[in-house]
């Protein structure tokens, strides 16, 4: 008689509340909350609703008194919370396969901004603009509609890239193992790494041992 083991995989911690925001833009640091895309070595931080408004009360998408609001809201409903942290990946891909086209300097899918057009006009119907700071602004309450004030800046953030940033500005990490996106705020737009101190110190590394590598060979 066969018996069938059920191997658990245990995956390292999620860093969704504390990943490095250097996207330069809300968008793009909403990419990288998934690093290494495409390959064995990809880490996905955001798990489930509870990671997701991890990183959304770090990344300031909202104030800490509406993340408290919202987690006391869907307590004990798994199967909204479920659906708006679905929604939320589906939002997240969208815009980085657009960053990924702009970093590529390759055209966006028509099809892609029709569908980020589309969730932003969603959105904007349960905003009201406010002034903050001299200027008004679109802000979103989630006593209104919790979604949308999650997406709601992101889309918005994403949108204003496309329409009104340098396109040439929005570049991909050239780390092993990484592919983050950031804008490149650079003088000359030669920036290549997400962190220098992250990301071009590890390639750094590399370069030293593979140059130390050939010279023993040689």
């Amino acid at each position: 008689m066969s018996t069938h083991r059920r191997i658990k995989i245990v995956l390292p911690p999620s860093r969704a509340g504390s990943l490095d925001l250097v996207g330069g833009e809300l968008a793009w640091d909403f990419t990288n909350t998934s690093s290494a895309r495409g390959s064995p070595a990809r880490q996905e931080h955001l798990r489930d609703f509870d990671t997701l408004m991890q990183w959304v009360e770090h990344a300031r998408v909202m104030p800490p008194s509406d993340c408290a609001y919202v987690r006391a809201e869907l307590t004990g409903h798994p199967r909204r919370s479920r659906r708006i942290f679905e929604r939320a990946l589906e939002m997240r891909e969208l815009i980085w396969m657009i960053g990924t086209a702009l970093a590529e300097q390759r055209p966006i899918a028509g099809k892609l901004l029709e569908l980020l057009s589309a969730t932003h006009a969603e959105n904007l119907g349960h905003a009201e603009m406010k002034m903050r700071l001299g200027s008004y602004i679109w802000v979103w309450d989630p006593r209104r509609d919790i979604q949308a004030a999650i997406l709601g800046p992101i889309t918005l953030s994403a949108l204003t890239l496309v329409m009104e940033k340098d396109l040439l500005r929005t570049r991909r990490c050239a780390g092993q193992d990484c592919g983050w996106l950031f804008f490149d705020t650079t003088k000359n737009n030669r920036r290549r790494w997400c962190d220098m101190r992250v990301c071009g110190n590890r390639a750094k590394v590399r370069a030293v041992r593979n140059r130390q590598a050939q010279a023993r060979k040689s």
